[in-house]
């Protein structure tokens, strides 16, 4: 799955054109390296990223999912914090 659509459907970011902006200015590392939309994502990648607020975020991949929706309680179950701004 393509990290813009990674970054909508677990609802880190609201909108993909929103993940698309923030890969675009340099806001989103996967796996330590500067990402572009059409980046891949899979089961054990480490995604970083700076939320729109500021906030910094850095997550481990748990599960990528096969369709573009999912519903909002499960969600969580995509990926695991590992750190970040509280």
């Amino acid at each position: 799955m393509r990290i813009d659509l990674y970054l909508k459907v677990t609802g880190l970011l609201k909108t993909r054109s929103i993940a698309s902006k923030a890969i675009a200015s340099g806001a989103v590392e996967l796996n330590g390296v500067k990402a572009k939309s059409s980046s891949s994502v899979s089961v054990g990648s480490k995604i970083s990223l700076i939320k729109p607020d500021g906030t910094r975020i850095t997550l481990n991949v748990l599960e990528v999912p096969t369709s573009k929706n999912v519903s909002r309680k499960d969600r969580g179950s995509l990926y695991d914090v590992v750190g970040g701004d509280e």
